[in-house]
């Protein structure tokens, strides 16, 4: 892994303080996700709103999230990585405040779509680049106790969301996780790296400089051009530079990245979903909330045993994060298809405790597959891209699982449809092994 030129990886210090900020950031962020269908579906029912809305403010999610870190990445040319994340902690709150205030869920895609999307897009790189900042060698159980922490606090979400919506109402919830994203603040605040001006002082010159002298050649070539065309010249070349800094377009050369990114970005999207509008599929088998706090909560438990056991066998022994990836993938894919076929309460809790141990496989290894692969420098960028693609997915596909549901008026089709979302990552990447191992 490249690092500045003399810097040792710590492998701790104010690593693990960073770690608390990542966890208290996830959890005031996205705590309540899982429990979007406990806290919309009565609301839902009284505003006559259609699960199309609900499913296509979680599509404006996905994409805002890559808006969001291109966003960064712009502000990061500039300012400190934290800056950024303040800017997009900012953003986040006034979404999330404002969401208090909808008359229904048709102005979710605004409020939760696209100011909370956007937002919490800004502050995920930072996080995750942070984190790299800080951890190599432990990176992957780092990563898994991150996620155990926020699991251990996320098993009791739904229980308390239940609670609370008993005690306050619908907008009196909303008001208290308004309250609860304050948190992203104090969350953002501890992601601090090296002091480095010279770095970024560095990093500014080189820009200028590869700026120049790509005009310079320019100039060197074509000095039978005059002068206007030298400067036409100079600009293009200029908003070229600008745009594989900021894009990093030479990542979508590399075929592997591309593989990586479809697969995840189409698992992404189906997992998001299955989970948001799992709660619809329970109440309509007839479970009453109660039940139906119980199946979430005992996933979100699941998820948290799933998290702290890849941290201790990660402790011991390398885990090859992208096989981990692949086999949650199809796990995932199989028990989803089990959890159509039955309605029995036992059943449905055994398949969902399954799900959440390898929904807690494929959260940890997601990042780690990304920044595996590509360069330190580039991860950023590279995360960006990804969440952009998972954008593109989640915008186009989810507004199709609603209006299939709609269509249907039954949930079963729609969870079938989200889970044929697996195959791309089941079929294509054992395609890209074969592609690499037998090459043309």
């Amino acid at each position: 892994m490249e690092k500045d030129k003399g810097y040792k990886v710590p492998e701790g210090g104010w690593g693990y303080v960073v770690c608390f900020g990542v966890i208290i950031t996830f959890i005031a962020g996205i705590g309540h996700i899982n429990s979007f269908g406990l806290i919309y579906n009565d609301f839902m029912i009284e505003t006559k709103s259609t699960a199309k809305s609900l499913t296509t403010a979680h599509g404006v999610f996905g994409m805002m999230l890559a808006i969001g870190g291109l966003i960064l990445n712009v502000i990061s040319k500039k300012y400190p990585l934290r800056t950024g994340g303040f800017i997009g902690a900012s953003i986040f709150c006034i979404g999330s405040f404002s969401t208090i205030f909808i008359n229904n869920t048709n102005i979710l895609p605004l409020t939760f779509g696209l100011l909370q999307g956007i937002g919490f897009g800004i502050m995920v790189p930072v996080l995750y680049s942070t984190l790299n900042h800080y951890f190599v060698t432990k990176r992957t159980t780092v990563m898994s106790a991150c996620k155990s922490g926020q699991g251990i606090i996320l098993m009791w979400y739904p229980q308390l969301m239940k609670r609370i919506i008993t005690m306050y109402g619908f907008r009196g919830t909303l008001l208290i996780i308004s309250a609860i994203s304050l948190h992203t603040f104090p969350g953002i605040a501890v992601m601090k790296t090296r002091s480095n001006k010279s770095a970024e002082i560095r990093s500014a010159n080189t820009i200028e400089r590869g700026t120049i002298d790509k005009a310079e050649e320019n100039i060197d070539l074509l000095k039978h051009i005059d002068n206007n065309n030298c400067n036409e010249t100079h600009k293009v070349e200029k908003l070229r530079y600008w745009l594989n800094e900021i894009l990093c377009l030479k990542l979508l050369k590399d075929p592997v990245y591309i593989n990586i990114c479809m697969g995840q970005s189409f698992m992404n999207f189906s997992d998001l979903t299955f989970f948001i509008i799992q709660p619809m599929l329970l109440f309509q088998y007839g479970y009453n909330p109660t039940e139906v706090a119980t199946c979430i909560s005992v996933g979100v438990a699941a998820d948290v045993v799933g998290r702290c056991a890849l941290t201790i066998i990660s402790s011991f022994t390398s885990v090859n994060t992208r096989l981990l990836y692949y086999v949650g993938t199809v796990l995932t894919f199989i028990f989803r298809i089990v959890i159509l076929q039955v309605d029995q309460l036992i059943w449905i809790v055994s398949s969902i405790t399954v799900l959440g141990v390898l929904r807690s496989w494929l959260h940890i290894a997601s990042p780690l597959v990304i920044s595996n692969y590509v360069p330190h420098d580039d991860f950023p960028a590279a995360y960006s891209m990804f969440m952009l693609t998972s954008g593109l997915v989640n915008l186009m596909a989810s507004p199709l699982i609603g209006l299939i549901k709609d269509e249907c008026q039954d949930y079963v089709p729609a969870f079938y449809a989200l889970s044929t979302c697996c195959l791309p990552c089941i079929i294509l990447w054992p395609v890209e092994y074969i592609w690499r191992r037998n090459p043309a």
